[in-house]
């Protein structure tokens, strides 16, 4: 008597088109790291701050290469995990340079939540003062404990969230790049008036390498769908083209997002604001967009947290239906067809 499907342990489903893995690399790639660093920028390239957002951009094309090609060519969940083990090969040095890797996740993943969490609850005090010490804490668990509940679902409704965030997302980029074009009261310059000659060399270089170092962290999570590559549809043209879509649609944005603020705020101001975004449509519109454009911001952070801790949970996972780590992170969650145990001991 034939066996039953019903009987066969649940796998991942292959769920996710072209515009949702798209949208869950870019609001990985953006949160609140943009935000923070162009003030960052400012101080370090002083006029010519545009040029290391456009450094930034290139390292990350050429790195997007690499993972554009490993991920068509093994599209399978936990990305890093898996190019490793073959990189360093399955019988020798892969085994536990993967196996690291995964410990090593097991870390940094809730490092990268919890920190997230707090400066979502650092960046909330703008719009409400938090002045006990227990406040902080609570509005950081409790944007923890709501990403376990919206993630703790069947892919295709991960994928739906993850293109609303995303339009969020593209909302408040949009709005503040509109907000600059039409009240753009400074002449920002793309590159250096006379080409690279006209600045001092080494400083210049020297300058260069700190800021880029500082934009290549704000375009990081382009490799997100890599992560997820157990449960992407078509991954072999997929996963490569959300790759390069999601760098170059982030560095459109970021180059013109720094312009617009460059042309109201001048660099010399903007270098030493603590909360850019809020100052610069404070400037243009006033208090009260102000603290609109701050619960933007927010939802931007919390998008990012939401795109981390997904990719985060498929490493576990993969690791254990290798048979190479903890058999409890290999368990899928019968019916919503996803690694639930792996998502939950992440996130606690």
């Amino acid at each position: 008597m034939p066996q039953l499907d019903s009987a066969k342990p649940p796998t991942l489903r292959r769920d996710l088109g072209l515009v949702q893995a798209t949208a869950l690399n870019m609001i990985d790639m953006v949160g609140i790291g943009p935000f923070v660093v162009l003030p960052l920028v400012m101080h370090l390239m002083g006029p010519y701050f545009l040029l290391a957002w456009m450094v930034g951009a290139a390292l990350a094309v050429v790195d997007g290469m690499v993972w554009a090609e490993l991920g068509a060519a093994y599209p399978e969940a936990g990305g890093s995990y898996r190019f490793l083990k073959l990189a360093y090969g399955e019988a020798k040095w892969g085994r536990l340079m993967s196996f690291l890797y995964v410990w090593q996740t097991l870390v940094q993943a809730p490092l990268v939540v919890a920190s997230g969490a707090i400066g979502f609850a650092q960046y909330f005090g703008y719009l409400v003062p938090l002045t006990e010490w227990w406040q902080p804490k609570l509005v950081s668990g409790v944007v923890v404990l709501l990403l376990i509940a919206l993630l703790y679902r069947r892919i295709d409704d991960i994928g739906r969230l993850g293109v609303l965030l995303w339009v969020g997302v593209l909302c408040l980029m949009g709005w503040l790049i509109f907000g600059g074009i039409t009240h753009s009261t400074h002449e920002v310059a793309w590159l250096p008036v006379g080409g690279i000659s006209d600045v001092p060399g080494l400083l210049f270089s020297v300058a260069l390498g700190q800021a880029a170092v500082k934009t290549i962290y704000s375009y990081l999570g382009y490799y997100n769908v890599c992560h997820l590559g157990g449960e992407i549809r078509n991954p072999e043209r997929v996963i490569p083209r959300s790759i390069f879509l999601s760098i170059l649609g982030i560095a459109a944005l970021y180059l013109l997002l720094n312009w617009s603020v460059g042309t109201v705020i001048p660099w010399q101001e903007a270098q030493h604001s603590e909360f850019i975004v809020s100052t610069f449509v404070e400037t243009i519109y006033g208090s009260t967009a102000a603290k609109l454009a701050t619960a933007l911001v927010l939802w931007v952070a919390f998008a990012s947290l939401f795109a981390v801790l997904l990719g985060y949970s498929r490493i576990p996972y993969a690791a254990a239906a290798d048979g190479e780590f903890l058999p409890v992170f290999a368990k899928v969650h019968p019916t919503k067809q996803f690694p639930h145990v792996s998502l939950l001991i992440l996130g606690a």
